[in-house]
């Protein structure tokens, strides 16, 4: 069969073959079994089909994308074996957090925090080099919300993409706090030989070495090269990989937000989304392969409202929850020319943004309360002056400075 070849990093090679039907989907598997490959895993959601199978220390995870015609086989010899079994090991309440990032000096970072039925974490992605001290802001959240006693243990860290707001914390975490056990990194960055890499920041691409670099180091820690189609559990909450950038070629990258992971995250039932900072190229494809899966209750907005996943994107997600990792500023000035941020607040009963304080959510969703935090951090007009040129009246900062001031305090809203 003709194919094309894709070197999809860490020594994985994708290979694409068009104009291919299930059959052809079907027989490539028994094709694997017959030379040894046992199946580890196997999904089948709307338009989309996917299978991993393993041989002795490497796996091939081959996918049928449907109404595209598409068959995508990538061979892993880097990935740990993913755990595909669903359990409760403790009594802890499932809870989430939309975690406030500093945003005194960047207007972007995102962060999720998922504390799992043993008191440990499930983190997505961290913040910025400019949100200074938030690896220190993070290490101290989740100790308090550890039992007293108890150790730190985050059973898992996901990153999206290897943008810097998204991996920079993450790196000064691990650095900083060797106290806490990390159980597995998820992520699936693009290489850095991508025909398309002259399109992105020279900083991205030195952050991306760091994190890899330092990673490489814990050889005690799992590492997880997520691909389209694979699902995987941590404790109950199950993790379903709907996009990264193997399924964006042959297609160009120069947008990087393109290479975003986008998953679908599942607590008995509840079901959150995470497009990360997915944009045009990748939207279309998911659109295309999950229709009706798409619906979820918690949609966490693409690329920080700035510009991601498509209207439709979120009429399909038609979710209860939209949540922004973003600041009250670019918030709305954004809001009246992106009209995706608009629907999706639009379809949504509640909107939360990340820099109004950190925003906890408990499992079961139905009848629960959502929990809003103090305010804890606000911009700085003469720092973001000084670094973005960004500028405002005087009126502005004022009426800034007050609704922020107005911020501190608990506050509690039904689900």
């Amino acid at each position: 069969m003709k194919y094309q070849k894709y070197d999809s990093g860490n020594g994985n090679e994708l290979l694409l073959f068009t104009d291919k039907t299930e059959n052809d989907y079907n027989e490539m598997l028994s094709s694997l079994r017959n030379d040894g490959f046992a199946e580890a895993q196997s999904s089948s959601v709307d338009f989309f089909r996917s299978t991993t199978l393993k041989k002795g220390g490497a796996s091939v995870t081959v996918t049928f994308d449907k109404k595209a015609g598409e068959i995508r086989k990538v061979y892993d010899s880097f990935s740990a074996e993913l755990n595909t079994k669903y359990s409760k090991a403790g009594k802890c309440p499932v809870r989430m957090w939309q975690f406030e990032v500093d945003h005194t000096l960047i207007d972007c970072g995102m962060c999720y925090i998922f504390q799992l039925t043993d008191y440990s974490f499930f983190v997505i992605d961290s913040a910025h080099f400019y949100s200074l001290n938030d690896d220190k802001r993070l290490y101290e959240f989740l100790k308090k919300e550890t039992p007293e006693g108890m150790p730190v243990v985050i059973s898992g860290w996901y990153l999206s993409h290897g943008h810097a707001d998204h991996i920079c914390k993450c790196l000064d975490f691990i650095l900083n706090f060797t106290d806490v056990k990390i159980k597995g990194f998820y992520y699936n960055f693009v290489p850095h030989s991508h025909p398309s890499a002259e399109d992105w920041l020279i900083a991205d691409r030195r952050h991306t070495e760091l994190f890899n670099v330092e990673i490489e180091k814990r050889r005690d820690i799992p590492k997880y090269k997520l691909h389209s189609g694979q699902y995987f559990y941590v404790d109950c909450l199950r993790v379903d990989v709907l996009c990264s950038h193997e399924d964006v070629f042959p297609q160009s990258l120069e947008d990087y937000n393109n290479s975003s992971l986008a998953s679908m995250m599942t607590v008995d039932g509840d079901k959150i989304s995470f497009p990360g900072d997915a944009s045009g190229k990748a939207s279309v494809i998911i659109e295309r392969r999950f229709p009706d899966f798409l619906k979820c209750d918690i949609m966490q907005v693409s690329h920080h409202g700035h510009f991601g996943t498509s209207t439709e994107f979120y009429r399909m997600s038609d979710a209860h929850v939209a949540l922004f990792p973003v600041t009250e500023i670019k918030f709305y000035e954004e809001y009246p020319r992106i009209e995706a941020n608009r629907v999706a607040s639009e379809i949504a009963k509640h909107t939360y943004i990340a820099g109004h304080g950190t925003v906890m959510f408990t499992f079961p969703l139905k009848n629960s309360k959502i929990l809003i935090y103090p305010d804890e951090t606000n911009e700085s007009f003469e720092g973001i002056f000084n670094l973005w040129g960004y500028d405002y009246t005087d009126e502005f900062k004022e009426k800034n400075v007050a609704d922020f001031r107005a911020r501190n305090c608990f506050r509690e809203e039904n689900y």
